[in-house]
């Protein structure tokens, strides 16, 4: 991706600086697998506008965001907002790559953070057809988009240009495996997929993860696969066959030891040298 600014406080603050993460070290961390991973993959390559919500400080939310950038192809603009101030310098969007406004967290905890006029500019373009990918402080879908509808008056029809809500779970591993970073349990815990049923809302959770089993549902049902191919312009059987190549690709690079951020961007970029990558139409 190209960035057309500088972040500023991207990471946000913090006691000590946070460590960034590959997508793969998050796929051997648990996090998500390669399976959730490929599909997720199939949507930031088609410009997919995300919010990734956990509660607590320091839960993953903008290491598991800044890792799912890592699956936009290379011509995609990035820019990112500075929090109070901004004025959104944006260039005109184009119809051949993603143009994504990052912003680090939507809330009003430090000045650095969007939220009030700017949040609703940033919905405003995210109508007008740029991507949008942030984080916020919530347990749950419905309380994310709790915050949107009564604190930020985002009106229905720009929550519905949201393609995914992505809650996180923290817990604790009572034991940690040998070289883990920290005894904490982050993963994924479930992907809401948003579209505009009439003037409702409709919400489709096409992915969860399961607590007593520690395993994720990817697509579970047809009407999920069906939702998803759809939005991604895709048959079922093209499909499958992506998940499947995303998803070996992404097990060979664990198996091969190819994990830290340069290795895996590197190798993400040399999958999509040559390729026509798609994007839905806004």
């Amino acid at each position: 991706m190209r960035a057309l600014n500088q972040p500023v406080s991207w990471w946000g603050w913090h006691w000590e600086p946070p460590v960034p993460m590959s997508i793969v070290e998050l796929i051997k961390a648990g996090n998500l697998d390669a399976r959730l991973a490929a599909m997720l993959w199939i949507a930031m390559e088609r410009g997919a506008s995300l919010i990734v919500a956990a509660d607590p400080p320091s839960s993953g939310k903008t290491t598991t965001l800044t890792a799912l950038l890592s699956f936009t192809p290379p011509e995609t603009a990035v820019y990112f907002t500075r929090g109070m101030g901004e004025m959104f310098a944006l260039p005109p969007r184009s119809d051949s790559y993603p143009t994504y406004i990052l912003i680090n967290e939507m809330s009003d905890h430090i000045p650095v953070y969007t939220w009030d006029a700017n949040a609703r500019r940033a919905f405003e373009l995210l109508a007008a057809g740029y991507s949008l990918a942030t984080t916020m402080h919530d347990v749950s879908v419905d309380g994310v988009i709790r915050q949107l509808r009564e604190e930020l008056s985002i009106p229905t029809a720009q929550i519905a240009k949201l393609t995914f809500i992505i809650p996180m779970y923290l817990g604790t591993l009572s034991s940690p495996p040998a070289g883990a970073r920290t005894s904490s349990m982050r993963r994924i815990q479930e992907v809401a997929m948003l579209d505009l049923d009439g003037e409702d809302l409709s919400v489709n959770r096409i992915a969860a993860w399961d607590l007593s089993s520690n395993s994720f549902d990817v697509l579970p049902k047809p009407e999920h696969r069906e939702a998803f191919a759809t939005w991604a312009g895709m048959s079922d059987e093209e499909l499958t066959a992506e998940l499947e190549r995303r998803e070996t690709f992404l097990e060979n690079l664990i198996s091969t030891g190819v994990t830290t951020i340069p290795e895996v961007n590197a190798a993400i970029e040399s999958f999509y040298e040559g390729a026509i990558r798609p994007r839905p139409p806004v």
